[in-house]
């Protein structure tokens, strides 16, 4: 079993790879960074905007003799706060180049103008999904949390999938979508290590978030789709350890995905299944899905819902109605 990692100490998961373990104040709990040591020194993600984290950073960097001052270039796994926040502040004082899909790009930007589209794209979405008015301030919440613990950074260079990473010359980019659609990770195929960011996760299953599609005019992403599709991809590698974005490492990576693959199956089984006692609103599926947890993670369980509702569509085992702009679901 591998030790638990102490905060603020590095711990050596794999040659020349380093893991820190990062506080963050989210109900995920802690954040892992990685430390690569190739032709430049590379920090994989870099934390949440919050002193807590920067501290344990700047130890971590410490108990191996390293600073922040000697971080070369970042790639970061994707753009959810806990994993992109510091960026900015890293760069400032290492004047590090950034990494990372270019799907990240609006996020880690802040970009105005986009997020008046991710806005109209959430307005409209959840309008359709039944979710009453007063709820609508998740939209916003969104808003303040990106604001809290992000700040405006930048993106160097786009990575693509099956690349080589510039300047980790054994690792090869693998663009794993669902959780997020910029999310990567990075296999190394000497070692058979794969750095997995939320794709594998031992303890929980990440969850496939909605998001806004690439192309403004086209519809949006099947995100569940996509993270079965890319967990498939997984499993068919020949894959060592996979070095997750929280928790421990994962071991047996091919058990693991053919077990969440499954559990995903009996709740798409679950929701047709309620579906079978009348039509409902995916608002009305959550609150039934999720029933302690919905009021407090709309947003992730509402995703969850669609995605399983996408499934259902796929296969035609699900029709839909429309009535006053919001959608009913019936079998």
């Amino acid at each position: 079993m591998t030790p638990h990692v102490q905060r603020g100490i590095a711990q050596e998961m794999a040659p020349d790879v380093f893991r820190l373990e990062l506080p963050t104040p989210f109900n995920v709990g802690p954040v892992n960074v990685y430390l690569v040591k190739g032709e430049k020194l590379t920090l994989i993600d870099v934390g949440p905007l919050t002193e807590e984290a920067w501290q344990a950073l700047t130890n971590g960097l410490s108990s191996i003799g390293m600073s922040i001052e000697q971080i070369e270039q970042i790639v970061l796994t994707h753009h959810h706060v806990d994993h992109c926040g510091l960026l900015e502040r890293v760069r400032q004082i290492s004047g590090a180049k950034t990494l990372a899909h270019p799907l990240a790009a609006p996020y880690i930007e802040l970009d105005e103008e986009f997020m008046d589209f991710h806005d109209r794209f959430f307005t409209d979405l959840y309008k359709q999904s039944g979710v009453p008015q007063e709820k609508m301030y998740i939209i916003q919440r969104f808003h303040q949390l990106m604001k809290t613990f992000s700040e405006t950074s930048r993106i160097d260079v786009h990575l693509k999938h099956e690349q080589t990473v510039p300047h980790l010359s054994q690792w090869q980019v693998m663009y794993t979508p669902g959780h997020s659609q910029s999310h990567l990770s990075l296999y190394r195929a000497s070692d058979r290590v794969m750095i997995g960011g939320d794709h594998i996760i031992k303890r929980i299953s990440s969850n496939a978030f909605i998001e806004p599609p690439r192309d403004r005019s086209s519809v949006r992403p099947l995100t569940l789709v996509q993270y079965r599709t890319a967990l498939q991809m997984c499993a068919d590698m020949d894959i060592e350890q996979v070095l997750s974005g929280h928790g421990e490492p994962v071991l047996d990576h091919r058990e693991l995905i053919l077990a969440r693959l499954r559990k995903n199956w009996e709740r798409t089984d679950t929701l047709r299944r309620l579906l079978g006692d009348g039509e409902k609103t995916a608002y009305e599926l959550t609150a039934l899905l999720f029933p302690t947890l919905y009021e407090k993670e709309l947003p992730l369980t509402i995703s969850e819902t669609l995605g399983h509702i996408d499934l259902l569509t796929i296969l035609h085992q699900v029709d839909v109605r429309e009535q006053e702009g919001v959608l009913y679901y019936s079998v």
